[in-house]
């Protein structure tokens, strides 16, 4: 019988075993394909890649995926080589030689990298079509689908170059493997006994208090220029963090679990409990491999979640944040009276009776003094603004805020009293009680006080950044002034906010005005450059996501099957298969439980330092940044409780069988 004969028959006599592996790798190198196929689609690069940003992406996430597809497949490899030591012993004995046993693995890896091959290039090309017509339907691209091939010849040499530096990397394992292995080691290896783990209370207590530390570095990003991150640097307390939250996970996983296990076996009220008594015994017998299993989990986790959402936050948030940006439909400065006039009448012809609503507020510009004067004053863009505050009567506030579909919060006030419009949320409201001598002209001041703030502002930042909301008589006092001022036109009402109509023509009206603001512009084009980035995100992410949930699958169902002379013990003591099911459901729950609670909490630290050092905070609603966590969050639980679902009940055909 030669080599091939005998592989193919090991893969038939095992293949409820190796039928996840098989899908994991086809799936794993379905991603791959589809985006090699996505980087190399030349068509669709053109459209969506004008000045090489998203080719060079491409370049780095493939790079992810490659060195991620190989751990993976890796990782498998050596875990089914355990699992068959036994196995290579027994081909020792009957005058195998390693070489033989070499070529038989080899030709396995074959066969399964070939089917897996073969089916992530079909499926790898099915979804490569869809999400491709799916970026076209979004983006409203225009493509000829037909000029895209359905099997990319280049994809397909790249994927068979990579299958083949996959199968060398795993054969030169296998070799080193089997040449620093005994006949006795071969035989024995998966009944080796580990090392005891000895439990240490004080490396326990810094490992929470590394893991604390660092949570509480992360969270000290939030007090934004009086955090330590502004005050030492960014990058020595970045990198602290991370020692520290690594290093807490490292201590924690090996001096305090087996702390817990070691507290509940002292515990016999504990202990003495038809699972406690099985499951915690077997978790200390195999503490080291576990707490290593258990620590690559928690990082995958921890990365996987982190990566996703602080993309989907990336998304959302600047989408979301447009309702601020760009409070109105449409918005733009009036530059020339006869031009205005002449775009509003092709906006009326164009929309032709279509309802809508259009407001003119002039904004009055003034300076002010005061040792309290707000950012927002001084805020100024390469000499696009100057520094100041823009008036605004309460009316024409009220009715704008109106007209966008807004309730106003600010009463009538008198008139040495204003409302401040905050750019950014501030929840001290420092700004409060604030008394600013307004110049209005004529070598005339007065003096007002600031009740209250809001981030209610009316009109968008490009036009007004400094709103001062004040009385109407105090207005028209300012106005007599004869002050410079700011017209604002805003459209609102309709369709004017989710459709592009109203925008293009005005667009072609005035094709000069960089005042012109659009929400429908400002979404479309928020989605248009993040659409590609959040694609190649969702690449790596399913790699991580597969690998996270193939380990957890493998680790469990090599861990019952070790103990299923166990578990057949305690069926003849009396445990009958319900009560076989809790213990093997305790067991693999340890698995998936640590790694998802500790892996959650490094992700939702490091998404907020994320949100806080790199996102400016804009909305003031906490809202706006937890639920699209929680998407992320309730994705990711989904998949990977799906696979905790299929590792269960593998698990109990295993522990019964």
């Amino acid at each position: 019988m030669n080599l091939a004969t005998i592989a193919l028959k090991n893969l038939k006599r095992n293949f409820s075993f190796y039928s996840l592996y098989l899908v994991s790798v086809s799936f794993v190198l379905m991603i791959y394909f589809c985006f090699t196929s996505f980087s190399m689609n030349e068509v669709i690069m053109e459209k969506i890649s004008s000045d090489g940003r998203v080719e060079m992406m491409c370049s780095v996430v493939a790079v992810f995926i490659m060195a991620f597809v190989v751990f993976y497949m890796f990782y498998s490899n050596n875990f089914f080589m355990r699992r068959r030591m036994k196995e290579l012993g027994i081909y020792a004995l009957l005058g195998y030689r390693k070489g033989d046993m070499l070529r038989l693995l080899t030709i396995e890896n074959i066969f399964v990298c070939l089917g897996g091959m073969f089916v992530g290039i079909l499926a790898g090309s099915l979804l490569h079509i869809g999400i491709t017509a799916g970026i076209v339907a979004l983006l409203g691209l225009t493509i000829d689908m037909g000029a895209i091939p359905f099997i990319n010849p280049q994809a397909v040499s790249s994927i068979f170059l990579f299958i083949l530096a996959v199968l060398l990397t795993l054969t030169l394992s296998n070799a080193g493997l089997l040449l620093k292995s005994t006949l006795l080691d071969l035989v024995r290896l998966e009944k080796k006994v580990e090392k005891p783990v000895h439990t240490n209370i004080v490396f326990s207590i810094i490992g929470i208090v590394f893991l604390l530390g660092g949570y509480a570095l992360a969270l000290d990003m939030v007090r934004g220029a009086q955090s330590v991150w502004t005050t030492i640097g960014f990058y020595p307390i970045a990198l602290l963090t991370l020692v520290l939250v690594v290093v807490g996970t490292v201590l924690t996983i090996y001096s305090f679990v087996p702390f817990v296990c070691q507290c509940i076996k002292n515990r016999h009220s504990i202990l003495y409990r038809e699972n406690t008594i099985i499951v915690a015994p077997k978790f200390m017998h195999r503490i080291r491999s576990n707490a290593k299993s258990l620590i690559l989990l928690i990082l995958l986790v921890a990365g996987t979640l982190s990566v996703f959402g602080a993309t989907t936050l990336s998304v959302w948030y600047p989408y979301r944040a447009v309702e601020r940006i760009i409070p109105s439909s449409i918005e733009y400065r009036v530059e020339d009276e006869q031009r205005n006039k002449q775009a509003l009448e092709a906006l009326a012809e164009g929309l032709n009776g279509q309802e809508y609503q259009v407001q003119e507020t002039d904004l009055l510009k003034i300076t002010a003094s005061s040792d309290r004067l707000p950012d927002e004053y001084s805020i100024s863009s390469e000499g696009v603004r100057t520094p100041g505050f823009e008036c605004m009567s309460l009316t024409d506030y009220n009715t704008l805020l109106n007209r966008q579909g807004k309730e106003s919060s600010i009463s009538e006030f008198s008139d040495t009293e204003c409302v401040l419009v905050k750019y950014r949320p501030d929840p001290d409201n420092a700004d409060v009680g604030a008394v600013y001598h307004l110049d209005i002209g004529n070598g005339v001041s007065t003096d007002v006080t600031v009740v209250q703030t809001t981030l209610d502002n009316p009109i968008g930042f490009a036009n007004s950044v400094a709103t001062l909301v004040v009385s109407d008589q105090l207005y028209q006092t300012i106005a007599n002034g004869q002050p410079e001022k700011i017209t604002v036109v805003s459209i609102n009402g309709g369709d004017t906010r989710s459709d592009g109509t109203a925008y293009t023509i005005l667009k072609d009206a005035m094709p000069d005005n960089i005042y012109l603001a659009s929400a429908w512009q400002r979404q479309t084009e928020i989605i248009q450059l993040n659409s590609s980035t959040y694609l190649l995100i969702a690449f790596a992410t399913i790699i991580f996501l597969i690998a996270t949930g193939s380990i957890l699958y493998f680790q469990n169902l090599s861990a019952v099957t070790y103990d299923r002379d166990d578990y057949n013990i305690l069926q003849r003591m009396g445990y009958n298969k319900n009560m076989i099911k809790r213990c093997v459901r305790r067991q693999i729950q340890i698995y998936f439980v640590i790694p998802y609670v500790i892996g959650m909490l490094h992700s939702i630290f490091a998404i907020i330092c994320y949100k806080s050092a790199l996102m400016d905070d804009v909305l003031g609603q906490a809202g706006e940044v937890v639920l699209p966590i929680a998407l992320a969050i309730g994705i990711f639980t989904i998949v990977y409780f799906i696979y905790y679902e299929v590792t269960k009940h593998s698990c109990y055909k295993a522990a019964m069988n």
